[in-house]
């Protein structure tokens, strides 16, 4: 049995795609592309593979991905090489194209239409994108018996107006599989697929999203797309990479924050102002529980260079980030390219990226004492204190007793410390040196392991009164320079959302607050605000379809792609609203519409890839690699080894020892063995150290703000996967539990294998392909092996 191991199963373009008889390609882009491109670019050996003769392969591109982005000339490679931004310079070999037709190839790009591209009440995009949204009627079809909820609806119309119909149900074995994936991120035991696919209630579906949606698991798992989203890191970043003992805190409140369906306006504001809020608290275990200075980790979570010579751009380097990432996450714009000159694409002038930034100017990074919260369990956290304190004095005790031993070895007048700093001294053994060192670095680690149960909270403050009444003003920079001071400015919101330029209204929140960042928290959460809403179903839509229907998700502006179903993503956005911002609201409306219930496969498939290659319309369901966090607690969930242990500090997974050795802030201790079994959002997350599994399959880079992964296809990914260390040692805890589960009898142990790792017997091919592991091995050796070759099936790795 060979697996398949990581051949995309579809292609996924990335860009929009065009009805082939657009009157723009027919009528000025042919023509141009004919007389100047298709001499190299043409017939069966057209160069990089690129072939220009018609829109379908224009779309389709070449060895460099689509060469036409209908819509956005700025974004389509054809473009770029006729205008030189790449090299080489097309037309190769001859004079570059005149301006003239460069300019009219490029407007004949930016005219066309892409299928399923549309606008609101005749808006063009820039209107529709900061105008609020407003609830469209829900279009009425004759095709009822194929509409569960609106959603679908707005998906048919657009279907059919194409000519198109929604693929058939996906079978319920695929739809379990998928939505477990998609809500707790790890695979049904046998008794949950069991009870599922044996439940013979008309809402058996139904109940299932419900149960898991009130699952602890499904806020580990949403948690895991914010903090891609927020740059979530345990250390600062740069060449020092020094530790954040205490920024675990935020990523639990993450974690309870999806858990208790924590409304998203109020979400959103405690990460911007939690402690300028002015709300009644909540009261647990008869204490007062406020988690909005935990929250503010949001605004810590970015790169922080510790070493830095000048602590004047250092800040203003911490400034700059906080804005763009603030901007690009909650707004879905690019603000952060108005810092050195006006947007360059979207109404966006140099003046409001500062005069957002002036929100954040009473702000000054801080670890603020923070007593430990029920929610955190408080009782646990001290009994872990008191336990470190305790071993870490023992520890010490032993580090003075081993000195006093080695001391007394040397003549009287040597002195230790200069006998074990010099490694070629014959006064100490190798043996001696050993013991010191055991000593001593238990002592360190105790000392790490104590500072990440310390009651901190890894945040930010309001600068020290009363200096908070005179704040440090803040100016618009010419080209971004902070020598280059231009006109000062005061907190400002966005001029094309409000439609003015006026500085914001801020009340004056008390002596150590100044309340702009309220002010800020408060308007990007109002419901007026036009892009909020939209920004976060649209990632929520992201996440359970592959695709959001804006596929940049934080990048709505001109330079973004268009929505595909605009009036869909309208409807969603003040349904979100009135559903008071409930994101398991949005979970339930979306998984229990047909449209996420699709198959993958369409029996027209053919036909629609042909002027919808990219699946915008939503004709079937896309196939979705599974990321790398949940391909490594399956393969743990599956073996019987996964660490369910939730919340804390995070584990230390095991590296080589030269690695270990090489940080110059402290030294990476690697966690015990059962610790390391735990889910992967709960590993240390180290910016200069990414787990091995998490980087090669396209972990988000924790440096800045993530919002849609890559999905490669490497050869590293298949090395990995067939012979890592993961692999190896869960195989064979995979293989124990079989035979524990299954007996003796190598039939039923297969069986057993794969209605584990993947909730189906083995069809008969399998099964006589699995049984020839069996000759001349031990069942154990058969069964690993067998392992190995279903983690790296192509039906493990991604959802149907």
């Amino acid at each position: 049995m060979r697996p398949i191991i990581l051949v995309p199963v579809i292609v996924a373009l990335g860009v929009a795609s065009a009805a082939p008889e657009d009157p723009a390609f027919r009528d000025k882009i042919q023509p141009i592309l004919q007389n100047n491109c298709a001499g190299c670019h043409s017939g069966p050996k057209a160069q990089a593979g690129l072939s220009v003769t018609n829109l379908a392969e224009l779309l389709k591109g070449g060895k460099r991905g689509p060469a036409i982005s209908p819509g956005q000339a700025g974004r389509s490679l054809i473009m770029q090489f006729v205008r030189g931004e790449k090299n080489p310079r097309m037309p190769i070999g001859g004079k570059a194209l005149p301006e003239s037709l460069i300019a009219e190839l490029e407007a004949a790009i930016d005219s066309m239409k892409a299928v399923g591209e549309t606008t609101v009440a005749g808006k063009d995009h820039a209107s529709w994108v900061f105008s609020p949204p407003v609830a469209p009627k829900v279009p009425a079809l004759r095709g009822a018996s194929s509409i569960a909820n609106p959603i679908d609806a707005f998906v048919l119309s657009k279907l059919e107006q194409q000519g198109f119909a929604p693929a058939p149900p996906a079978s319920r074995r695929v739809l379990l599989r998928r939505v477990y994936f998609d809500l707790i991120g790890l695979p049904p035991t046998e008794a949950e697929a069991r009870a599922f696919l044996e439940d013979p209630a008309a809402n058996a579906y139904e109940k299932l999203v419900d149960r898991l949606l009130a699952d602890h698991r499904y806020g580990e798992r949403w948690a895991r797309h914010w903090l891609d989203l927020v740059r979530f890191a345990e250390s600062d970043g740069f060449a020092i990479d020094g530790e954040r003992p205490t920024a675990w805190r935020y990523r639990d409140y993450v974690i309870r924050a999806f858990n208790n369906d924590k409304p998203y306006d109020v979400f959103v504001q405690e990460q911007l102002a939690g402690d300028e809020m002015q709300r009644k608290p909540a009261v647990r275990g008869g204490q007062i529980e406020n988690e909005g200075i935990l929250a503010l980790g949001f605004l810590r979570m970015g790169p922080w260079e510790r070493d830095a010579n000048f602590d004047a751009q250092l800040r203003l380097d911490w400034l700059n980030e906080m804005t763009g990432t603030t901007t690009q996450a909650f707004l879905g714009l690019t603000v952060g390219c108005a810092r050195c000159h006006d947007h360059k694409y979207d109404p966006i002038p140099q003046k409001d990226f500062y005069r957002m930034q002036a929100f954040f100017a009473s702000t000054r990074i801080d670890e603020r004492p923070m007593p430990f919260l029920e929610s955190e369990g408080r009782l646990e956290m001290r009994q872990q204190v008191r336990r470190l304190e305790d071993e870490l004095e023992v520890a010490q005790e032993q580090v003075k007793s081993v000195e006093r031993q080695l001391q007394a070895k040397l003549k009287e007048g040597n002195s230790l410390q200069k006998a074990l700093a010099d490694k070629d001294s014959p006064l100490l053994t190798v043996g001696d040196r050993k013991r010191h060192k055991d000593a001593t670095e238990q002592v360190q680690r105790l000392t790490l392991d104590l500072a990440r149960y310390q009651p901190i909270a890894y945040s930010v403050n309001e600068v020290a009164p009363p200096a908070v009444m005179d704040i440090e003003p803040t100016f618009v920079l010419a080209g971004g320079e902070r020598s280059a001071k231009g006109a000062s400015v005061e907190p400002g919101f966005l001029e094309r959302i409000v439609g003015k330029s006026e500085a914001a209204k801020i009340g004056y929140a008390g002596r150590y607050r100044s309340g702009r960042r309220q002010a800020l928290a408060e308007w990007i959460a109002s419901p007026a605000n036009p892009l909020t809403a939209r920004v976060m179903v649209n990632r929520i839509w992201q996440h359970h379809f592959g695709e959001g229907l804006v596929r940049t998700p934080s990048d709505f502006g001109m330079n973004g792609d268009r929505p595909s179903h605009p009036e869909l993503l309208d409807w969603l956005a003040t349904q979100f609203v009135e559903k008071k911002w409930s994101v398991k609201a949005m979970h339930r409306l979306m998984l229990t519409s047909n449209t996420y219930r699709q198959s993958t496969r369409h029996p027209e498939a053919k036909q629609i890839a042909e002027s919808d290659p990219e699946n915008r319309l939503l004709s079937r369901m896309n196939w979705i690699r599974v990321e790398s966090e949940v391909l490594r607690d399956s393969i743990l969930a599956i073996s019987g080894g996964l660490n369910r242990q939730a919340g804390g500090p995070g584990m230390f997974f095991r590296v080589k020892d030269e690695v270990a050795q090489g940080f110059q802030m402290f030294k990476w201790y690697p966690s015990d063995e059962k610790a390391q079994l735990r889910r992967s959002i709960y590993a240390f997350q180290r910016r200069s150290l990414p787990m091995p599994l998490m980087e090669v399959f396209d972990a988000a880079n924790m440096s800045e703000s993530c919002s849609r992964r890559s999905v490669t296809t490497v050869a590293p990914q298949a090395l990995t996967l067939l012979n890592g260390e993961l692999t190896a040692v869960e195989a064979q805890r995979f293989a124990a539990r079989v035979i524990e589960l299954a007996g003796a009898d190598p039939v039923q142990q297969i069986n057993k294998a794969f209605a584990l790792a993947l909730l189906r017997p083995p069809t008969g091919a399998e099964l006589e392909r699995a049984r020839t592991l069996y000759e001349g091995r031990r069942p154990e050796e058969a069964l690993a092996r067998l392992g190995t070759v279903l983690f790296n099936l192509n039906e493990f790795v991604y959802l149907e």
